[in-house]
């Protein structure tokens, strides 16, 4: 189980860590899309104007059109900014509010007074790069876009006028930072060193996602999927939209509305991933199961066709597997025919296939029963959902095809991409990501579904 009892270390480096945000806007309201930028889906209010520089250092010389920030100032509607920290966390949150739509996000890490070790997320915890570790004077800027979405679908210009239908969020969603109408960019790690945030709103390629529980930005401590760690694998000229959800099937992903609101996101050029299985294959869900012969590939194809008639490219993925191992000491396929079928309506449509069913249960095996209960959640006794460890791994996986020239994709990997081999996975107890690196989150409203 991921653990974290760095709080005082935190927030003595916090203290002392200088915090300024500058927002190169102009005149425009902050974090809006211009005209020029705006699709249908993109429209919105406006938001309240905030000043363009923050600051969270007492030492540090203000101007005319800076305000400093303490650490107590929490995030208010009308003033348009402030900090979201988890309560009894370990995160520092500062959330501004933004419309819908994508944003360069540029940050200056380090201390003059202390050696440093900071990490970067986004919204409901997405990992941007990997921990960046910096000596005493040394700083180090880097650059990565974020996806803000709202519940509305947002289609046609009726729509943008206020009777835009919405997504039908279920359990925690609506406490969630994915859908609610702010950019949150959150800094964790035990000597956390943060000293300026430039955000500019862009007109950015999008890799969309549409998937389930082992997809979803996970918001519970323990529990985490690969599509809340992709972004950290890939170049900084992307933004990932994790549009995925917990229990969802791929019919229940068009009646929530959810498939509408990643399609009204869609523009010519992006790449939608998309992972089903777990769920839809459930009989005693009799409204969403399809079988795996015919109801399931037929889904597959209609989503498919769907990206492509707007000009996007898709990749189908096969679920990951489920821990659980037989007298053999190798894992039973508890999918068998839904990783099957997807990897055969790939070939038909001459499509990128990613085998994550395969991937996982190499990587399950090369662990052992004993090992591989820690690359889950619940400390382990979820055999579906992974924890940061697992979800780290299976990423990096996905990211090794969608970067690759063959795919036709056209994505770049990360400046630091290494890819990892599913037969020799990295020490769960020693890879990239500490305990003290993964922030503390919300605790989830329900038992997550897809066991």
């Amino acid at each position: 189980m991921i653990t974290n009892n760095q709080k005082n270390e935190t927030r003595k480096a916090v203290s002392v860590a200088v915090l300024a945000l500058v927002f190169s806007l102009g005149a425009a309201p902050v974090l809006a899309q211009t005209a020029a930028q705006t699709t249908p889906s993109e429209t919105t209010a406006a938001v309240t104007t905030a000043p363009q520089r923050f600051l969270l250092d007492g030492t540090a010389k203000a101007d005319a059109s800076a305000v400093r920030l303490t650490p107590d100032m929490a995030y208010d509607a009308a003033r348009g900014y402030g900090f979201t920290n988890t309560r009894g966390g370990n995160e520092t949150a500062l959330a501004v509010k933004a419309a819908p739509g994508d944003y360069r996000v540029r940050v200056t890490l380090g201390s003059k007074i202390a050696a440093s070790r900071t990490s970067v997320w986004a919204e409901d915890r997405r990992l941007m790069l990997a921990p960046v570790v910096l000596k005493k004077g040394e700083t180090k800027t880097i650059e990565f876009l974020v996806n803000v979405r709202d519940p509305s679908v947002v289609t046609s210009e009726q729509d943008a006028k206020g009777k835009a239908p919405r997504v039908g969020l279920r359990g925690d969603e609506d406490t969630s930072r994915t859908w609610d109408d702010r950019l949150t960019i959150a800094f964790s790690g035990p000597t956390p060193a943060v000293q300026s945030v430039e955000i500019t709103p862009v007109k950015a390629r999008r890799v969309l996602i549409a998937g389930d529980s082992t997809v979803t930005d996970q918001g519970g401590t323990d529990y985490a999927s690969w599509g809340q760690m992709l972004p950290r694998f890939l170049s900084n000229d992307v933004a990932v939209a994790n549009h995925a959800r917990s229990g969802e099937t791929m019919k229940s992903f068009v009646t929530s509305l959810r498939w509408d609101k990643l399609l009204s996101d869609l523009r010519a050029g992006d790449v939608v991933l998309i992972q089903f299985g777990h769920n839809d294959q459930k009989k005693q869900w009799p409204r969403t199961y399809v079988d795996a012969e015919h109801s399931y590939p037929a889904w597959l194809r209609a989503f498919a066709a769907d990206v492509q008639t707007r000009g996007g490219k898709v990749v189908l993925i096969s679920p990951v597997s489920r821990r659980f191992f037989n007298t053999q000491g190798t894992i039973d396929n508890s999918l068998a025919g839904y990783d099957d079928a997807v990897r055969k309506v790939a070939a038909e449509l001459n499509v990128p296939f990613i085998d994550l069913t395969a991937k996982t249960k190499t990587m399950y095996e090369a662990l052992g029963p004993d090992v591989s209960p820690l690359a889950f959640g619940n400390g382990g006794q979820d055999k579906t959902h992974h924890n940061a460890y697992g979800a780290y791994q299976i990423a990096n996986y996905v990211a090794q095809t969608i970067v690759a020239p063959q795919s036709g994709l056209d994505l770049k990997a990360a400046p630091d991409f290494k890819t990892f081999d599913p037969a020799h996975p990295a020490d769960p107890k020693a890879y990239d990501l500490t305990p003290a690196d993964w922030p503390v989150m919300r605790e989830v409203a329900g038992k997550i579904s897809g066991n």
